[in-house]
């Protein structure tokens, strides 16, 4: 294969990744079959990138970044197709605070840069700090402080500040 991952290490990280990518697409997306079109797009990312994922320190980091994005493009898709969408997630295990948090994403799709998009959910879904996100996009911890204050910003003006997230995660 071009990539340089062969048939068996494909295998390989199907069965070490996919329910990870599949658990994260739901809970973002709130649909099964578009949690398992997530998963075979990142998979199909693998395969034609195999070299670059290699290359990851953490594969994880890889997997997360990837599954977000494409879980991000598809959430804008679905609102140019169905502006209004009043569907509670599918069986989603999620926690309240995931919950809300990714109702509050799905929200601000559409009214929020890319990387805004991104950086809010992995502070307000993943919970992670400053300081991991930063390591994760490879910017600069002070970047991420303004991304958040200016998500902040842009939530409270549109009523959609998730007040038990900011109460968890400041």
């Amino acid at each position: 294969m071009a990539s340089g991952l062969g048939a068996e290490e494909l295998r390989e990280l199907y069965e070490r990744f996919a329910p990870v990518v599949h658990r994260r697409a739901l809970a973002l997306l709130g649909r099964d079959a578009d949690a398992w079109d997530i998963v075979q797009e990142v998979f199909e990312r693998m395969l034609t990138a195999g070299a670059r994922f290699r290359r990851e320190a953490r594969p994880m980091t890889y997997v997360y970044r990837v599954t977000t994005n494409l879980c991000l493009n598809a959430l804008r898709s679905r609102q140019l197709r169905e502006p209004v969408l009043l569907e509670a997630p599918e069986a989603a295990a999620l926690t309240p605070s995931q919950w809300e948090a990714a109702d509050f994403i799905r929200h601000l799709v559409g009214r929020m840069g890319e990387r805004e998009l991104e950086v809010a959910t992995l502070h307000f879904f993943d919970g992670l700090t400053q300081e991991e996100i930063a390591g994760m996009l490879d910017v600069s911890r002070k970047t991420i402080v303004r991304d958040l204050d200016s998500i902040r910003k842009k939530a409270a003006e549109l009523g959609r500040l998730p007040e038990a997230l900011e109460a968890e995660r400041g």
